[in-house]
C-alpha cells in the first residue's frame, strides 16, 4: 500500500515537473528530485529511468539542484519583500514573517546544498 502511495506521488511530481518544463512560473527542478525521492524508496526501475531519462537527467545533477535551490530563496524572499511593503502593518506580524523567511532561507540552504541531497540525485 505505502509503495502504491509513493510511487503515485512519484509520478504526480513527475507530471507537475514536466508541465514546469513548459510553464516557466512551475518550477521544475524541485519536483524531479521529489519524484527522484519518492522512486527510489519505491521502484528502482522508475528511480534509474527518471535518472537517466532523456528529458528528467539534466534536472538531476548538483547544479540543477542548486539553482532551484537558488531561485527557490529569491522567488521566496521576493513574495516576503513585497508583503512587508504592501501588506503587513503591525510591527510583530513583519517580525514574524521576517523570522519564517529566515527559517525558510536555512531550511533551504540546508537542502539544496547538503551532501544528502547530492545522495538523492545521485551524484556525488
Amino acid at each position: 500500500m505505502i509503495r502504491l502511495l509513493l510511487i503515485s506521488g512519484g509520478t504526480i511530481s513527475l507530471v507537475l515537473g514536466i508541465i514546469g518544463i513548459f510553464i516557466p512560473v512551475l518550477p521544475t527542478t524541485p519536483f524531479m528530485i521529489l519524484s527522484a525521492g519518492l522512486y527510489v524508496k519505491s521502484s528502482p526501475a522508475l528511480y534509474n529511468r527518471i535518472m537517466t531519462g532523456r528529458l528528467t537527467s539534466r534536472y538531476m545533477t548538483p547544479s540543477a539542484g542548486r539553482r532551484a535551490g537558488i531561485t527557490a530563496i529569491i522567488i521566496m524572499w521576493s513574495m516576503i519583500i513585497l508583503t512587508a511593503f504592501f501588506v503587513v502593518n503591525s510591527t510583530w506580524l513583519l517580525i514574524l514573517l521576517l523570522v519564517v523567511g529566515a527559517t525558510g532561507t536555512v531550511f533551504k540552504i540546508r537542502y539544496f546544498f547538503s551532501k544528502k541531497h547530492k545522495q538523492i540525485t545521485g551524484n556525488h
